[in-house]
């Protein structure tokens, strides 16, 4: 017999890019022992949400990109099980939370900072009742007004630009933060990509392009301690002039309702800087596959847990907690953490995990983004596996597929294995002597579902069986 749920609302907080280690909660930051002329920054509004609830500061994504991540997170199984593996190709197909939430009666809503990745091209909106950009007051009218709800609010303020997102929310500090930047720079800055995540007009089109050619040319320069400290100082900024209030506003709307709530906060990836990666989208780097997630509602005991989980096990846990139910005949890549949650046991040990790369040719993808948006029909786009990495106990395995060169715009066939074991601290340290031959064969049987299915010859006898159940064939 299915239980009532304790909580009226399902609420999940997606702060894009937001590695683990950026919190100063975090019992074993990574990104010390890489950066050493940078400093730390005030995330008080996450520490304290973290103090509050069950604390996972060791999650590793399913994939390094905004699209594939997501899949991963609402559906609970892997990319490769949910028709979304791609940087920007496929559909997501699998049931997801808001699949759930909709058949428990739930009202289901989605307000994202990224339309253009998070939305009905990639089959994010399916099963959504209320579709919201940029729109978060209107997300927190549409929780607090309604009965029962799952409901994503997603964040793009620690991505590119740091801290600001676009003009509209970053107004004049934003305009300020690009010129200071440009201050000194050489008048002739490096070649940078037109893509853009959601809509903008043109100066703050501008604005983006200016301040993706600073970090690419700060990145061309082997600037990595400069690059990182801007991208902290981005989230500090973004908690302190946005996620604050708006964690703020939603508590207060829905208590005022009498309502109870489960707070699900998460991230999809991280970001890191060294010769191969400027950012995330074709990196293997533990800083940025390595993710938080909070829980925070009534009945949640509070906790930090070291021990590794995977983005694929948020969905069986939120749906666990809250009581949603889930038809026998579904499953899930991941495994539901509601026990540890409330703190009814413990976790004992490191979950197994695997994160895979798909990305195309930079250029193609501009022509292809610049195709979809004036209204054209968009034409194939073709995706190479980039690299992927899998764990197991204290060891990972990193295989590399391609290598990025010419300021990462292009990719060229590269054959690279690595196997790294996890010190004390949590930091991967390399293992020359371990051929990782159980981590790639865990990279093997993961990519299995990639092959194409068996044809099944049809018999004489089959024929006669499928003509007694009434099939004409």
């Amino acid at each position: 017999m299915h239980e009532p749920s304790q909580y009226d609302h399902i609420v999940l907080v997606s702060v894009d890019t937001l590695r683990s280690d950026a919190m100063s909660a975090h019992p074993k930051p990574l990104w010390p022992h890489t950066y050493r002329d940078v400093r730390p920054v005030r995330t008080t509004v996450l520490d304290t949400l973290a103090a509050r609830g069950a604390y996972f500061p060791n999650m590793i994504s399913a994939a390094p990109y905004t699209a594939a991540s997501h899949g991963a997170i609402f559906t609970g199984r892997y990319p490769l099980h949910n028709g979304l593996h791609e940087f920007y190709n496929g559909s997501l197909q699998a049931p997801s939370v808001f699949t759930y939430g909709r058949d428990d009666g739930r009202r289901t809503v989605m307000k994202v900072d990224f339309p253009i990745i998070l939305g009905k091209e990639l089959g994010f909106t399916r099963d959504i009742d209320t579709y919201l950009i940029e729109k978060d007051d209107a997300f927190i009218d549409a929780v607090a007004s309604a009965d029962r709800t799952v409901a994503l609010a997603h964040f793009g303020g620690v991505h590119v630009p740091y801290g600001f997102h676009n003009l509209t929310l970053g107004g004049d500090a934003y305009r300020e933060k690009v010129a200071e930047l440009e201050a000194g720079l050489p008048d002739e800055l490096p070649f940078v990509d037109r893509l853009v995540e959601t809509y903008r007009d043109p100066e703050d089109a501008d604005l983006l392009m200016r301040y993706k050619r600073i970090t690419t040319y700060l990145h061309r320069e082997g600037a990595y301690d400069q690059l990182f400290q801007l991208y902290l100082d981005g989230v500090e900024h973004f908690l302190a002039t946005r996620l604050e209030g708006f964690l703020d506003r939603l508590t207060e709307r829905v208590a005022a309702t009498g309502k109870r709530i489960l707070l699900v906060l998460f991230a999809d990836h991280g970001e890191e800087f060294d010769e191969q990666t400027n950012g995330h989208f074709n990196s293997m780097s533990e800083g940025v596959l390595r993710v938080p997630l909070i829980i925070v509602g009534d009945g949640i005991r509070p906790g930090t847990h070291e021990q590794r989980i995977r983005t694929v096990d948020i969905a069986p846990t939120v749906l666990d907690l809250a009581g949603v139910p889930v038809p026998a005949t579904e499953s899930f890549d991941g495994h539901s953490l509601a026990r540890v949650a409330r703190g009814e046991t413990r976790l004992d040990a490191d979950a197994p995990a695997v994160a895979e790369s798909y990305n195309v040719e930079l250029n193609d993808f501009i022509a292809f983004q610049e195709r979809q948006l004036s209204g054209r029909p968009p034409g194939p786009l073709p995706h190479f596996l980039v690299g992927h990495a899998a764990y197991l106990g204290d060891r990972r395995v990193v295989r590399m597929a391609r290598h990025y060169s010419d300021a990462l715009q292009r990719a060229r066939p590269y054959d690279s294995v690595r196997v790294e074991r996890f010190d004390a601290d949590g930091v991967p340290r390399a293992v020359p002597d371990d051929d990782g031959a159980d981590l790639l064969a865990m990279l093997d049987d993961y990519r299995a579902a990639l092959r194409e299915p068996k044809q099944t010859t049809v018999t004489d006898e089959m024929r006669g069986q499928l003509r007694s159940l009434g099939y004409s064939v």
